[in-house]
């Protein structure tokens, strides 16, 4: 079997899981790895966290074909995905503004391991819709390297990567995961989870390691606070990545509308029907309104400071020393 399905034993997780509606946690191994051009010697992914769901989906994903002109983008959850998905479809698209305000992200750029992670409503079914979109596709996934299909690397269509600090990925992940995965549990829980391995897509660290060391000449690898710093500047590069061409003025729309005001407004991207859906069907209407409950939230490059204790940010700043030490040649993965 490619995919092999493995029970958490972590005693405190299995004596608390139900309280924080975990209980579909699973660890996920992918034997099937021997196609994956890393530069990582006698490299053997790690098992990774995921929803028993996720045998419903995992083969067909592993199997799919891949076409020359796809383009995917892949993001450990929270990296600034939706936004970076949003710049690469319009520039892609030639600016497109109309069409990106009549058709919901979700259409243009499927997420094809969601199906995987929790039960969606008919007629929903993004992997689905990816196997059957026309071409040129656009495809998002969270997953490491090792459970993509292996057609991916013989084929090599535009990849898109996309990194983000790890404390600001912690607290944007445990709002998003309240609001559309149910989580019951505290930020203090979740954070402490996420350290542990035992939060979907973990491990972490690996997964942003994995991916930089991949030997695939047609990747774009990007920085979330890189992206806060200087969205021109980014715009830039995905333009060049694409060989496509816009004038200032094009360019200086792309960036207003990539603005996070107008992202948080704009209902092809912020994912209200999923929130309320969730919301609705776990007895949380009176939250419909709440600022963290939201998918596009805060979009902050270090709104973390005003979340975490000082005793959580010391602890993560030591997980992430220990799973990559000072002197590393990753470390600037991870600031």
């Amino acid at each position: 079997m490619a995919l092999e399905f493995i029970e958490i034993e972590d005693p405190v997780f299995k004596a608390t899981c139900r309280e924080r509606n975990e209980e579909d946690y699973v660890l996920v191994r992918c034997n099937d790895y021997a196609s994956v051009p890393i530069n990582l010697p006698n490299w053997t992914p790690e098992p990774i966290c995921l929803s028993t769901r996720y045998a419903r989906i995992g083969q067909t994903i592993k199997e799919m074909a891949v076409r020359p002109d796809d383009v995917w983008i892949v993001t450990y959850p929270k990296s600034g995905t939706t936004w970076t998905q949003e710049l690469i479809w319009l520039v892609c698209n030639g600016l497109d503004f109309e069409k990106a305000q009549e058709v919901l992200l979700d259409a243009r750029f499927p997420f094809i391991d969601l199906s995987g992670l929790r039960d969606l409503p008919e007629p929903y079914n993004p992997l689905r819709d990816a196997l059957e979109m026309p071409s040129p596709r656009f495809i998002k996934s969270h997953l490491p390297p090792a459970f993509l299909p292996n057609a991916l690397w013989t084929v090599q269509p535009k990849l898109v990567y996309v990194r983000r600090n790890p404390k600001s990925v912690a607290v944007s992940y445990y709002h998003h995961s309240v609001s559309l995965h149910c989580y019951k549990g505290t930020l203090e829980q979740f954070i402490r989870s996420m350290m542990n391995e035992l939060v979907y897509y973990s491990p972490y660290h690996r997964h942003l390691i994995e991916y930089s060391e991949l030997r695939y000449p047609n990747m774009l690898s990007l920085c979330f606070e890189d992206m806060k710093r200087d969205l021109p500047g980014a715009i830039r590069q995905v333009c060049q990545f694409f060989d496509k061409s816009y004038t200032a003025e094009q360019l200086g729309q792309l960036a207003n509308h990539l603005g996070f005001d107008r992202m948080r407004q704009n209902a092809s991207v912020n994912r209200r029907q999923w929130i309320e859906y969730n919301l609705q069907r776990t007895g949380r209407v009176d939250k419909v309104n709440d600022n963290d409950m939201q998918f596009i939230r805060r979009g902050e490059s270090e709104g973390w400071r005003k979340e975490l204790s000082s005793e959580l940010i010391e602890e993560l700043d030591r997980w992430t020393m220990e799973k990559v030490p000072a002197g590393s040649k990753y470390n600037s993965l991870f600031q």
